[in-house]
């Protein structure tokens, strides 16, 4: 039989490319191990991807669904708060104004009326407020201030409640102001520069919320109706009449009092929104996970069988590196 043999440079060529060969393999297993991954995904699963491919859609989906809810938790959060605030202040103006104007003196009406006008000031500033460069009260148009500083809307009301003589004349001409549908003239146009209703967002992947609270919805409307009809005589209103001044400031705590429970209705209607949102992220935290470990049983390596075959491949690694060994030591006259 005729031996062909190969020559030094070609046995070279085939050590290093059995070496190559299998330190490719070696660092695929390692990476295997280390990841708990099997690298070829397609030869693991016989060319059939079609459920992975449905499971990382539908974990993409979730997690933006998890996005919008964070973001609606953080909108919502903000809403709350500044509605709480709206509230407290509201309650605690209506009180000191429906409660002290009889017994009050001239200074006094006016320290409350100058208070009033603050608090109007401070809660356009909650009203006014953003959460992720979103306004949190302008409805559909969130990226537009909703409301008008507290200056513009008094010196609009001073304008519409000058030359009246009684309590109940500034009052029912402030609440016409702020009353005023679209296109009269009044708050609707002058002060409230946001959107209607609010954007439907979706939380999950059968649950959606619209946040319709807006500086326009009539509670906070009234809230602000309320502050500004207090704030009136200071601005001038009923200037000399000293018993109107206090009819109108008693006036304007009662509206404020009697706007509290839709003020609260209001918060229970953004807390009805927050419980949604948290329901949302409870459940999509819960296909997430179990979506999760479908596609790591999908794709997860035999830990096992790739340390066995780690050690198998380290083993021919020796036995080549010995062979190696063994032919750079001959000599010509040993082949002789």
């Amino acid at each position: 039989m005729t031996v062909q043999p190969i020559g030094d440079q070609a046995r070279a060529f085939a050590m290093q490319a059995a070496t190559n060969r299998i330190k490719t393999t070696m660092a695929t297993l390692t990476a295997e191990l280390a990841s708990g991954e099997v690298a070829d995904l397609g030869g693991r699963l016989q060319g059939n991807t079609q459920n992975l491919a449905g499971i990382e859609a539908r974990l993409a989906a979730l997690a933006q669904f998890g996005r919008n809810a964070a973001e609606a938790a953080a909108h919502t959060k903000g809403m709350q708060d500044a509605l709480t605030s709206v509230q407290t202040t509201a309650t605690r103006i209506g009180q000191s104004l429906y409660l002290e104007p009889q017994a009050a003196t001239d200074a006094l009406v006016a320290t409350r009326s100058a208070e009033a006008a603050s608090s109007l000031q401070a809660v356009i500033g909650q009203l006014n407020g953003s959460v992720g460069q979103r306004f949190l009260f302008s409805g559909m148009q969130s990226d537009t201030q909703p409301l008008a500083s507290a200056e513009t809307i008094l010196t609009a009301l001073t304008t519409q409640v000058a030359g009246l003589t009684t309590a109940a004349d500034v009052a029912q001409a402030v609440s016409d102001w702020f009353d005023a549908p679209p296109g009269a003239g009044g708050f609707a146009d002058v002060a409230y520069h946001g959107g209607t209703g609010g954007q439907l967002t979706p939380i999950g992947e059968s649950m959606t919320i619209t946040l319709t609270t807006t500086a326009l919805s009539p509670a906070i409307r009234d809230s602000l109706k309320g502050l500004a009809t207090a704030a009136m005589v200071d601005r001038g209103a009923l200037a000399g009449n000293g018993a109107e001044q206090r009819m109108l400031l008693q006036a304007a705590g009662k509206s404020l009092l009697d706007n509290s429970p839709p003020l609260i209705a209001e918060m229970a209607r953004v807390g009805y929104a927050q419980q949604l949102i948290a329901t949302a992220q409870t459940e999509g935290s819960a296909a997430t996970a179990t979506l999760q470990t479908a596609r790591n049983t999908l794709r997860e390596a035999d830990p096992l069988a790739t340390s066995t075959a780690l050690s198998d491949a380290e083993t021919k690694l020796d036995t080549l590196y010995s062979v190696i060994g063994r032919l750079s030591q001959l000599k010509l006259v040993d082949y002789l």
